[in-house]
């Protein structure tokens, strides 16, 4: 591990600026993780999520002389992340995968996969189906929220909504989610979503 990693983030913005690349990779090694997790709970597709993820990275390194510091890095970078996520939802062009059905099966036994895992990875398909129907006022504070466990005023200030706002979306976008996943367990005749795990 590089010293660089163990520097806080406007540290390495300075030092970056002051001409150490180190300093630039150990922001990209840092945040990449979190923004393909943005990225993927908004465009619910894993090649999707590392495109706009990459891209993303590739705005920060544009941007980065224009970061002002009037923000937290990460606050700065998640929605330059979260811009550019939300223009590919908006284009025409975006190619759609699409979500399992209702009523898919659950997987298969693969012999190479414990049925917890195989299980798992259902279920987390399933999850990311349902986070993808909810409207975009609530999959994305729920998605900064609970993938990259940020707080309400973080997220306020990102979405540019009042703290009460930010509380009300995120909120309202868990309770949606459940309720999915709870119309979902009763369709397959299960008695809850704890059946599923």
């Amino acid at each position: 591990m590089s010293e660089a990693a163990n520097l806080d983030d406007e540290t390495l913005v300075a030092a970056y600026r002051s001409g150490d690349d180190t300093a630039l990779t150990a922001l990209v090694e840092r945040h990449q993780p979190p923004v393909y997790r943005l990225a993927l709970g908004v465009l619910a597709s894993p090649q999707e999520a590392e495109d706009a993820a990459q891209e993303a990275m590739i705005a920060m390194f544009s941007s980065l002389p224009r970061f002002r510091g009037e923000s937290a890095f990460s606050t700065w970078l998640y929605r330059l992340a979260l811009n550019t996520c939300l223009k590919r939802r908006r284009s025409p062009s975006r190619r759609r995968e699409a979500p399992l059905p209702d009523d898919a099966p659950l997987p298969a036994a693969d012999p190479s996969l414990p049925d917890a895992q195989a299980g798992r990875a259902w279920l987390r398909d399933r999850v990311a189906a349902f986070l993808a129907a909810l409207p975009d006022a609530y999959r994305v504070p729920v998605v900064l929220s609970d993938a990259l466990n940020l707080g309400a005023r973080e997220i306020a200030d990102m979405l540019d909504l009042s703290l009460p706002a930010a509380k009300a979306r995120i909120l309202r976008g868990r309770r949606h989610l459940r309720d999915e996943v709870e119309r979902y367990c009763q369709s397959a005749g299960l008695s809850g979503w704890r059946e599923l795990l």
